[in-house]
């Protein structure tokens, strides 16, 4: 059996939306994050913000067959920002409750001290700003290869291009 898939989806007016497609492929759920990340309209301020992708554990069909304590909801890849100017982060489960999170870099940081911000409408009274290193700021078209990757071979980016986080 194919590996079968969760994403979301937030806006400021929708707050977090789950989706689940079927029938679906890993090349369907591919080609539908390819789509919202290529789209200038999609990533953009007072629109959506955020969405991400969750591979369901081996063998299960639907959501609502995961149990809620299952580690594999503990692992996803996600963007946050605008199209012109996002994160990806990818966390990872350690097969128990806890996991590993990390923004993903283009490529290996070559100044640890050099920080850009990445801002998006959230719905507060000010837009979000998150602090990453020039290498973690991507555009929609640069985040593609590393969506294709995490979605049609579970691949993760290679240890070099990841930074821990403490969320």
């Amino acid at each position: 059996m194919e590996r079968r898939f969760t994403t979301w989806t937030v806006s400021p007016r929708f707050g977090l939306r789950n989706n689940f497609l079927t029938p679906q492929t890993p090349n369907i759920i591919f080609n539908e994050i390819k789509d919202q990340l290529e789209s200038p309209k999609f990533l953009r301020l007072g629109g959506f913000f955020s969405f991400g992708v969750c591979a369901l554990p081996e063998g299960v069909m639907w959501p609502e067959d995961v149990p809620k304590n299952d580690p594999s909801l503990n692992s996803y890849m996600q963007v946050a920002g605008v199209h012109e100017a996002m994160t990806v982060e990818v966390r990872v489960s350690d097969g128990g409750d806890s996991y590993t999170h990390y923004a993903v870099a283009r490529e290996p940081v070559a100044d640890p001290e050099a920080w850009a911000t990445v801002s998006w409408d959230d719905g507060g009274p000010e837009p979000f700003r998150i602090q990453v290193h020039p290498e973690e700021v991507f555009t929609g078209e640069q985040a593609v290869p590393v969506f294709r990757a995490y979605i049609e071979d579970g691949a993760l980016p290679p240890v070099e291009l990841l930074r821990r986080l403490d969320v």
